[in-house]
C-alpha cells in the first residue's frame, strides 16, 4: 500500500522514514543552539504543536506522517523515538504549509482533472468500501480531508515546477544529457538522433525536473527567513 499514502508522504516531505527534505547545512554554531528532537515531549501533547504565520497545525495532521516513520521500530525502541518522530513529522508539515502558503499567495492553482484522476487511482488500489475506510483511518483523513490534502499536495507541486522555470540550466549540462544517448530523443522509428537545438528544450525541461530537490530547497530557504513560525513540540 505503500504506493497509496497520501501525496504529503511521497512529495517534499519524503516520509519521515526515509530521506528528508533538502535543507540548507546549518552553521556549527546554529546547530549546537538548536533543541535536540529526542528531548521529552511535552504531556499532555498540544492539540496545536505549531503555527505558520499564524496558521494552526493539529497534532492529528502530523500522527500518520510520524506513525511512518516508527513502523520500523517496536517496543521500547519505539517508544524512545517518538519524539524525534513527532518533531521530524512536524518539520516536514511545518515546510508543507509554507509551500502552500507560498502556492496560494501567489495564485497557483492545482489541476482539478488531476486531483481526481489521482484520488480515483488511489481510490482502485483498495477492493472495497472497508478497505479504503480503513486505509483513510490510518491516514487520520476522510474522503474530504484526503482528496482536499491531494489537492493541496498538487498546488505544492504546481508552484515547485513555477519556480524550477526559472533555474538555469547550464549548456555543459545540456550537451552531457544529450551526448550520453542522443537517440533517447529520437522519434520512433527514426534510425538518427535528432539535432540538439531541436530538442534543447526538452532536455533543460528533464533537467529541472531532475533538479526539484534543489529548488525546493532554495525556496524552503527563503520561505523560512521570512516566516513567523512558531512550535509547540
Amino acid at each position: 500500500m505503500k504506493r497509496a499514502r497520501p501525496a504529503i508522504l511521497l512529495l517534499l516531505l519524503g516520509g519521515c522514514a526515509g530521506t528528508p527534505s533538502p535543507q540548507p547545512s546549518p552553521s556549527a554554531a546554529a546547530a549546537q543552539s538548536t533543541p535536540d528532537p529526542s528531548r521529552p515531549l511535552p504531556l499532555p501533547l498540544p492539540d496545536v504543536v505549531a503555527r505558520v504565520n499564524g496558521q494552526p497545525i493539529r497534532i492529528q495532521q502530523i500522527l500518520p506522517i510520524a506513525k511512518s516513520a516508527l513502523d520500523k521500530w517496536k517496543g521500547a525502541e519505539r517508544e524512545q523515538h517518538k519524539p524525534e518522530a513527532l518533531r521530524g513529522a512536524l518539520q516536514h508539515y511545518v515546510d508543507r504549509e509554507l509551500l502552500l502558503q507560498e502556492a496560494l499567495s501567489r495564485g497557483v492553482q492545482a489541476d482539478t482533472r488531476q486531483v481526481d484522476w489521482n484520488y480515483d487511482q488511489l481510490r482502485r488500489e483498495h477492493k472495497d468500501d472497508d478497505s479504503w475506510a480503513k486505509f483513510l483511518l490510518e491516514q487520520g483523513s476522510d474522503p474530504q480531508s484526503f482528496k482536499a490534502e491531494l489537492r493541496a499536495q498538487h498546488t505544492i507541486a504546481a508552484l515547485l515546477a513555477d519556480e524550477s522555470r526559472s533555474l538555469p540550466i547550464a549548456e555543459a549540462e545540456v550537451r552531457a544529457a544529450y551526448d550520453g544517448n542522443p537517440m533517447a530523443f529520437a522519434a520512433e522509428g527514426a534510425t538518427e538522433p535528432p539535432p540538439l537545438d531541436t530538442v534543447r528544450l526538452r532536455i533543460e525541461a528533464g533537467l529541472r525536473q531532475v533538479k526539484l530537490a534543489e529548488v525546493q530547497a532554495r525556496l524552503l530557504e527563503r520561505l523560512r527567513a521570512k516566516a513567523k513560525v512558531e512550535l509547540y513540540l
